[in-house]
């Protein structure tokens, strides 16, 4: 399970990306820009309370891949950030999903159901409009499966 980040040249420094979670950091060369941005995702899961093993992997010229073999916990971590950076609650997604319970959503964002691809899309969809993907398989393999939002 992976998202996508943007690697960028700024100034001196490499700059990692990933956009729609609001999340950012640099390195002095590529290396360790994917060393911070391993890091700062392995942070932001720790302060939602998801202990990650993030991997960080470039995919072609400016974009990277970050992910962990922990597929649940890890969709929970970016489903509740997602959440954050849209500025909702979870009684807002609740109420978009149409759900009668918290429970509905909450058990998603706290990693104690491990929701199918097109739950996943669904969720995704009452967070944000904006455009975003998972893509699925191993490192070498790296099938995608868009989450796209036809709203």
């Amino acid at each position: 399970m992976w998202i996508k980040g943007k690697l960028s040249k700024d100034g001196r420094f490499w700059m990692v990306e990933f956009p729609e979670l609001d999340a950012c950091t640099q390195g002095h060369n590529k290396a360790e820009a994917y060393e911070m941005a391993k890091d700062l995702l392995e942070g932001l899961a720790e302060a939602y309370g998801f202990d990650l093993d993030i991997t960080v992997a470039p995919v072609e010229n400016d974009i990277i891949l970050a992910g962990s073999e922990n597929k649940k916990d890890f969709v929970a971590f970016v489903l509740h950030r997602l959440r954050d950076a849209a500025g909702l609650t979870l009684e807002d997604v609740t109420q978009k999903l149409g759900a009668k319970s918290l429970n509905a959503y909450a058990r998603y964002e706290q990693g104690r159901s491990e929701p199918t691809v097109s739950k996943i899309e669904e969720l995704v969809s009452a967070i944000t409009d904006a455009p975003f993907a998972f893509y699925y398989g191993g490192a070498a393999v790296m099938k995608t499966a868009e989450l796209a939002h036809s709203r």
